[in-house]
């Protein structure tokens, strides 16, 4: 695993989608496309282990048919962990292919306050409460994947 991206403070393996059948490791995954030199988000999960996830993943073919080329993996093995930060990010950037309820403004809080991330936790409160923007300085104003 070469190649690196920087998301919301925490470093994500870039993988093509091919090769996810390599990768055994308990993770929360995004399935994506590059577009401009930014990653466009389709789909956020959590795993126990990537590899079997991906056999049959339920929305692999339409995330393809809307251009996915590439998974983000960040290896998380604790359960409870992983599925603090897949609610953390399914608020911050609402995948449209996640089936489920985006989490609500407090949902996304909660899960940003546990996983350390006041910036992120700011944004949620301060929607929760329909402020314009938050009372914190945000790490970042508007869901972008940047590359590094």
């Amino acid at each position: 695993m070469g190649r690196r991206v920087e998301i919301l403070g925490e470093k994500f393996a870039v993988l093509p989608l091919d090769e996810t059948r390599f990768f055994t490791l308990p993770c929360v995954y995004m399935m994506v496309h590059e577009e401009n030199a930014r990653f466009v988000v389709h789909y956020v999960g959590q795993t126990g282990k990537l590899n079997q996830r991906y056999a049959s993943h339920h929305q692999l073919a339409a995330a393809k048919a809307q251009g996915a080329t590439h998974v983000l993996v960040l290896v998380i093995r604790d359960a409870h962990d992983r599925l603090a930060f897949e609610t953390m990010m399914r608020w911050f950037y609402k995948p449209p292919l996640n089936a489920e309820a985006v989490p609500t403004h407090m949902q996304g809080w909660r899960a940003a306050m546990y996983c350390a991330k006041a910036d992120i936790a700011e944004l949620a409160r301060a929607a929760h409460m329909n402020c314009e923007r938050g009372l914190l300085p945000p790490m970042a104003t508007r869901p972008v994947a940047a590359r590094v």
